[in-house]
């Protein structure tokens, strides 16, 4: 427990650089007198950690050392560093700064693994706007009103109390309470690629803050559907890409079955249409009429367009 509140502790004046001893009593619920005990436990570990007196004095550490091997170990320090690399790979989060320091502190670095997260091609500027818009509105206990549109292509404009950003799937979502009429009414959570026309609402007040656990979603309940699906091998890579390997089987044929359990909406039409030819819908058979349905309707609409084109061509 002691360890842990020095590591914190020192990461605390590696951010600040500067903390008074009745400001680090009240972060971590100690002592004035246990704080200058800790100092004296990092400086004999090796840290440089220094006070000064005076209106602006306080507990300060040099810049440009090396951690003590005493106060945590290798693989400590490795599994800090690799927490701090997968963070600071994600897009628009910014750590680099404090990665910076810890690898110099520490006086190595890992050079055996590399993460990106970050799609292909560049992040579209309006999408980090959003992000850190988002950011202030959970910081500041804001509430945000802007236009959605849903997997369905549904649209909305939600007044939204945002309490925490999410990062799946190399996108990013955030979890909200969405309010009517000043009351809260479903708890949901936004893709951040679906919104524009973000504004900032009011403040919320203390009263009206939500506080604790904020894990609701819990008790969100979403009819789920049971497809199975038979995809020829010339596209296997993106099969296996796809689908989790144990929900995969391999047909005498070399087509793929697979089976799974997912929620049916606009979205799902989508991504099995991109397929084309190359997948049956086993089950459920509504689904595989509504690939059909879809495949006719886009296949007369590229005869009227061929018609047009060749009316246009004969005047």
């Amino acid at each position: 427990m002691e360890n842990n509140r020095l590591f914190r502790m020192l990461l605390l004046l590696l951010e600040k650089k500067k903390a008074t001893a009745p400001e680090l009593a009240r972060l971590f619920e100690i002592s004035v007198r246990t704080v200058y005990r800790d100092i004296e436990r990092l400086s004999a570990a090796g840290i440089p950690v220094y006070t000064t007196t005076g209106k602006h004095g306080g507990i300060h550490l040099m810049d440009n050392f090396v951690m003590d091997k005493s106060l945590l170990s290798e693989d400590d320090q490795n599994e800090i560093l690799l927490g701090l690399y997968s963070v600071s790979a994600i897009p628009h989060l910014n750590s680099a700064h404090m990665l910076k320091r810890l690898t110099a502190m520490f006086d190595h670095k890992l050079d055996w693994i590399e993460f990106d997260f970050s799609p292909w091609g560049s992040i579209p500027l309006q999408e980090r706007e959003l992000f850190n818009r988002v950011k202030q509105a959970i910081l500041t206990h804001q509430l945000i009103r802007f236009h959605y549109v849903n997997s369905d292509g549904e649209k909305s404009v939600p007044t939204v109390e945002p309490l925490k950003l999410l990062f799946k799937n190399s996108t990013w979502y955030f979890k909200g309470y969405i309010y009517d009429e000043g009351d809260r009414t479903e708890f949901q959570i936004f893709k951040l690629k679906r919104i524009s026309q973000l504004k900032f609402l009011s403040r919320l007040s203390r009263y009206n803050m939500t506080v604790g656990s904020i894990e609701p979603e819990a008790h969100i309940t979403i009819a789920q559907t049971s497809l199975k699906l038979l995809f020829s091998d010339a596209i296997a890579y993106r099969v296996y890409d796809l689908f989790e390997l144990s929900s995969i089987e391999k047909e005498p044929d070399g087509r793929l079955r697979v089976s799974l359990e997912t929620n049916e909406g606009e979205w799902l039409y989508s991504f099995l249409l991109s397929f084309g030819s190359d997948l049956t819908v086993v089950e459920p058979p509504h689904i595989e009429q509504e690939l059909l349905r879809r495949h006719i309707k886009a296949v007369e609409h590229l005869q009227r367009l061929n018609t047009i084109k060749q009316n246009l061509t004969c005047r």
